[in-house]
């Protein structure tokens, strides 16, 4: 499924919006929240984001590791500030590169509601990767909707993080861009708080 890029070692596909408007619903995002996508591709569900809660996130930010999608979503971007008259949109970034590293890993430790769907993380270590940034970098109280894929940090690798990914809801619905159904999983990540991010422990208090 999905469109092949760069060979066989990158996939794209893009979600249901109406899906995902319902998954966004289930995750709560509160006045003032951060949304990221990881994985953001044309920026379609940033963009979605930003219009159905402009009155509440603070900021919609998408992540995308193709220049050439990151150029289609800032494209889209533009385009949405043409439009006359301007419909209500929250403010919006793109970045492009990785979310494990530089301003994209900058980007989860400001996240508040992040969204993960890549095929590309269905690989065993590669989606190891990504939790364990997750688990080490995420705000606590962060909520996370992963598309088909369970979240344990355990497993991951980052049991010292002292984060836990708290299943929230469970959803499936339709996928209609790589047909079939897709199973959407909320969480919530909640950090022990006798340790900081990153898996040292927090100062003060009693040991």
């Amino acid at each position: 499924e999905g469109i092949p890029l760069a060979g066989d070692t990158m996939v794209y596909g893009e979600f249901d919006l109406n899906f995902f408007a319902q998954l966004l619903a289930l995750a709560d995002p509160q006045r003032g929240d951060t949304l990221l996508d990881v994985g953001s591709g044309v920026g379609r569900l940033v963009l979605a984001a930003a219009l159905l809660h402009a009155d509440t996130l603070r900021n919609c930010h998408g992540v995308e590791i193709s220049p050439p999608l990151h150029d289609a979503a800032i494209t889209a971007r533009v385009a949405l500030d043409s439009l006359s008259p301007s419909p209500p949109v929250a403010p919006v970034e793109f970045t492009c590169g990785s979310v494990l590293d530089g301003a994209g890993l900058e980007a989860v430790e400001a996240a508040d509601v992040l969204f993960s769907y890549a095929v590309t993380w269905a690989s065993g270590e590669t989606h190891s990767r990504l939790v364990r940034a997750l688990a080490e970098r995420l705000p606590d109280g962060a909520r996370v909707i992963s598309i088909d894929l369970a979240l344990d940090a355990q497993a991951a690798g980052a049991a010292e993080s002292g984060a836990r990914f708290e299943l929230l809801h469970q959803l499936t619905g339709p996928n209609e861009e790589t047909g079939g159904e897709a199973t959407g999983l909320v969480y919530r990540l909640v950090r022990d708080r006798r340790r900081g991010k990153g898996g040292g422990s927090a100062s003060g208090g009693r040991p």
